[in-house]
């Protein structure tokens, strides 16, 4: 329906927000632990990559009607059986990063401000106000991802300003030749924090089509990349490779360093506040994703319709499938490290090489498959 429609670029926003909640996770300490020094490069590296993928997307979605998105992609390009099948094990894997990243949103979030604070019941009211926002369109939830990447996007340029002076040009400079082969292997996290970009695609079908919609793909991918470049130059610049491997959210210890005594103090509790936005962009867009898929694999008359299910075994795996923390960044650092990388960047490739093959698209004026 024409009001449950939403601009490419309310997408890419949504996208943008949403990927800097894990971004402040993976990025700093994972890749710092690989390639030291350099590990500021890892986002401009794998940057190639992620414009690869869009030109692959918009390259499938070229071949496809308007209204379409990635579970009916995969309907279309591979047949009703093999479609279903591909778009249950996307469901499955969403379910389980939403179990997993609200898991790590709450003990982030902690951890950070709240030690003592019950974990079972932020976890309940965070994806009560996840599923809150969900249930209604997908445009109002669009209207709210925007305000809140304003709020964030003035946030994150504050800090890193303020950030400058704990700065020192030694912790990241200089680069040797000797230093590129690691910051070649530190790319492969930052390609894996873009492969949950793909749950975006399931949104794809609400999003009207307009001429240059590639180009702003382009432009906010390469936005992404070089926020997320500037947030690791600051982490890496104020503490050094060493100490910032061994932290878990480096940047909001930039953030706490922050601050004039006697005139305001305690500016990681406004970061850390502030970021729960970019929680909820990110956990939406999964039970949005995850909800289109049971639409498409079960014909149920809308997404809202599996949005409570899907919550709901989403809490249900972040409360009990994970016994303690150690467990779970393994998780994350291995099973979904090569489980995004596969969905975020195998599959999708491996759709259009079979929608060329099949010759699915739309040759003058008529679909053909």
């Amino acid at each position: 329906m024409p009001n449950e429609n939403i601009s490419m670029r309310q997408l890419l926003v949504l996208l943008f927000t949403a990927l800097l909640s894990p971004a402040v996770r993976v990025m700093p300490a994972e890749t710092a632990a690989v390639a030291g020094r350099a590990g500021w490069l890892s986002t401009l590296l794998a940057l190639p990559a992620g414009l690869g993928l869009c030109w692959v997307l918009f390259a499938l979605f070229r071949r496809l009607p308007e209204g379409t998105g990635l579970a009916g992609a995969c309907i279309r390009v591979f047949g009703k059986p093999l479609g279903k099948l591909l778009t249950a094990i996307y469901l499955l894997w969403g379910i389980f990063l939403l179990a997993a990243n609200t898991r790590l949103c709450g003990l982030r979030f902690l951890s950070t401000g709240y030690r003592n604070g019950p974990l079972t019941l932020f976890l309940i009211v965070l994806l009560a106000v996840v599923l809150w926002l969900t249930y209604k369109k997908l445009p109002a939830f669009a209207r709210a991802g925007e305000i809140f990447y304003l709020a964030i996007a003035a946030v994150l340029a504050l800090t890193l300003l303020l950030s400058l002076p704990q700065m020192e040009a030694a912790n990241f400079l200089p680069l040797w030749l000797e230093d590129l082969p690691a910051a070649g292997r530190s790319a492969l996290p930052a390609l894996a924090l873009l492969g949950y970009g793909i749950y975006g695609v399931f949104l794809a079908g609400a999003v009207v089509r307009r001429p240059g919609d590639r180009r702003r793909a382009i432009g906010w991918t390469i936005a992404f990349c070089l926020a997320v470049t500037a947030l690791q130059l600051v982490c890496l610049g104020a503490f050094g490779p060493g100490l910032v491997e061994r932290m878990e959210t480096p940047f909001f210890m930039v953030a706490r360093g922050i601050g004039v005594r006697g005139a305001f103090e305690r500016v990681e509790s406004v970061v850390v506040s502030f970021w729960i936005l970019t929680d909820l962009v990110f956990l939406g867009i999964l039970v949005y994703a995850c909800s289109s898929a049971s639409r498409s694999l079960f014909e149920l008359k809308s997404e809202r319709t599996a949005a409570l299910p899907v919550t709901i075994l989403g809490l249900l795996g972040a409360l009990f499938f994970f016994p303690d923390a150690f467990f779970l960044r393994e998780t994350m650092e291995t099973v979904v490290f090569a489980g995004n990388l596969i969905l975020g960047f195998g599959v999708p490739l491996l759709l259009l090489g079979v929608a060329a093959i099949r010759g699915i698209g739309i040759s003058c004026g008529k679909k053909t498959a």
